[in-house]
């Protein structure tokens, strides 16, 4: 596998990366989905990676060599849809684009009441194993992803997504100030697609007959249920689904 390392292309393993994308050392990243050669929202995911890169205080590329990287790594390792992955450290710029496969099945969700299983996160940081691993103890009991609650038994997030809720006819997603990752998705389909937000207790939770996992990666996932309660796919979630799609814009980096 090729990858990009600070000004050139080189294998994956000559650098220190894993299989699984992830380099050594620690610092911020950001993921993005890729579609026939185009990337997904570029400058919102740069924007975010510029913010914690001050508060990190890590020295970005300049822009110009960030597009040349991500362009000459997509050319090297195509993907029709892929997930690009750009990782800043002191002193180092790794970019990755592996195979992704896009989730057609509505989502099974699990609520996990204990905060202290979570650590809030504000920017996204390497390493990452924690949240992988609340995902991966989700996946082992038969869910797709978990919606974490926080110490005022709050909606905060997922392992690794935001969330969408539909409570008395009205979508909305929780606020940052619950401890919620500021997500690309996030701001998209509130500035683009009308969601509001809205902080969500866990009685409003349960008051929620239809939701949808949104990421970098997933767009807009339907959920079928949660915790076992089935929740309602209808027109009104097609609807709301075929804009959060149109209204999420790819572009090439040439």
């Amino acid at each position: 596998m090729q990858i990009w390392l600070n000004d050139g292309l080189v294998t994956a393993a000559s650098a220190g990366v894993a299989l699984d994308g992830w380099p050594d050392g620690e610092g911020i990243f950001e993921t993005i989905k890729t579609e026939n050669g185009e990337i997904f929202e570029l400058g919102r995911h740069m924007r975010r990676a510029i913010a914690a890169a001050a508060q990190k205080n890590i020295k970005l590329p300049d822009e110009d060599l960030i597009r040349v990287a991500i362009s000459k790594l997509l050319a090297a390792e195509p993907h029709t849809v892929g997930r690009l992955r750009l990782l800043f450290s002191g002193g180092r710029f790794v970019a990755v684009h592996q195979l992704y496969e896009d989730i057609t099945e509505p989502a099974k969700l699990t609520v996990i009441t204990d905060p202290s299983e979570v650590e809030g996160i504000s920017i996204k940081t390497f390493p990452y194993q924690h949240r992988l691993g609340l995902l991966a103890k989700a996946q082992a009991l038969g869910f797709d992803e978990i919606i974490c609650l926080n110490s005022d038994l709050e909606v905060t997030e997922g392992a690794v997504s935001n969330f969408i809720f539909r409570i008395g006819g009205k979508w909305v997603t929780p606020p940052l100030s619950s401890g919620v990752l500021p997500g690309v998705q996030r701001g998209i389909v509130i500035e683009r697609c009308g969601v509001d937000v809205q902080l969500i207790s866990r009685a409003d939770l349960a008051r929620a007959d239809s939701a949808f996992v949104i990421s970098s990666l997933k767009l807009a996932l339907s959920v079928a249920e949660i915790d076992g309660r089935a929740m309602k796919i209808d027109e009104d979630c097609a609807a709301l689904e075929a804009n959060i799609r149109a209204k999420t814009l790819k572009h090439s980096v040439g």
